[in-house]
């Protein structure tokens, strides 16, 4: 009995001993990874600082300025580039929108001719159905 005891703690000692050496190896490959992505980092961001250097020196004002009058024909804002309010035409009359998409999506009020009158007579939805007549006209006062 004893030597089965001896026997199972050397299996666990060993098992534990390759378990720990496993955790062991795996944390330092992790830390490689680590290692070599901040080192991919480090040069991202030497990279991104390279390229906003760049786009200072492409945008500097009197750099600029030189290929704008080298390429293009531009000439100053005067006066007679200026124009009054009052100069401006008149903005059209666009009516109301809404109601003329409605009134061309409108469908007649008759009964539409292919269906049978029977289909017509059904209600669209499930359960019971009530049907009510609604008013649109104000109310009247009476005197």
């Amino acid at each position: 009995m004893i030597r089965l005891l001896n026997v199972l703690a050397i299996v666990g000692l060993i098992g534990s001993a390759v378990y720990a050496y496993s955790i062991k190896y795996d944390t330092l490959y992790q830390a490689g990874q680590v290692s070599k992505l901040k080192t991919a980092l480090h040069k991202e961001r030497q990279a991104i600082a390279v390229l906003r250097a760049e786009w200072q020196l492409l945008t500097r004002p009197d750099r600029l300025q030189a290929a704008v009058e080298r390429h293009l024909s531009l000439e100053p804002i005067g006066d007679g580039h200026l124009a009054r309010l009052s100069d401006l035409p008149n903005r059209p009359d666009r009516g109301d929108e809404i109601g003329r998409l409605l009134a061309s999506t409108a469908t007649p009020t008759g009964t539409p001719k292919d269906k049978p009158s029977s289909a017509r007579d059904e209600p669209r939805t499930t359960g019971s159905v009530t049907s009510r007549t609604v008013s649109t006209r104000p109310p009247t006062a009476s005197r």
